[in-house]
């Protein structure tokens, strides 16, 4: 089984598919994008398939920097974030909401950075997104 609700490599998403794997939930996803091209210049997606274990995720950057990947749930959306040192020192200083920080903290740093993901249900979920896009922009 997949990470993503899409996990064949042959069927790549599209907005029709979106909706109906996220349900109402579609307008999160939208609003995360839409901030994104609104905020950040050359705001660019691709729709990347890494492995079955992952599926298919929707990479977000800001010219060559990859803010953020979008994972289509069932029902709902997680993002992935791939903070380095100075992004994860930034966040711990935020705040943001603690079970963010703890999920930061028990990340495994690697040479990229630490690798943690967020669940997006509901709306008050966009800010903190919101938040950690401009912590990885900044740092």
């Amino acid at each position: 089984m997949s990470l993503s609700v899409f996990e064949l490599k042959e069927a790549m998403p599209d907005d029709a598919a979106l909706g109906k794997a996220l349900g109402e939930r579609k307008a999160l996803w939208d609003d995360v994008r839409e901030h994104v091209k609104k905020n950040y210049k050359d705001m660019n997606e691709e729709w990347k398939y890494y492995s079955k274990s992952s599926g298919w995720l929707l990479v977000v950057r800001s010219g060559k920097r990859t803010l953020l990947y979008l994972i289509p749930m069932n029902g709902y959306l997680k993002t992935n974030f791939v903070f380095g040192e100075s992004a994860v020192n930034a966040a711990l200083a935020s705040d943001i909401p603690a079970d963010v920080i703890k999920k930061i903290n028990e990340a495994r740093p690697y040479v990229e950075g630490r690798s943690f993901m967020t669940d997006v249900k509901k709306k008050e979920d966009l800010g903190v997104v919101e938040k950690l896009i401009a912590i990885k922009d900044k740092n």
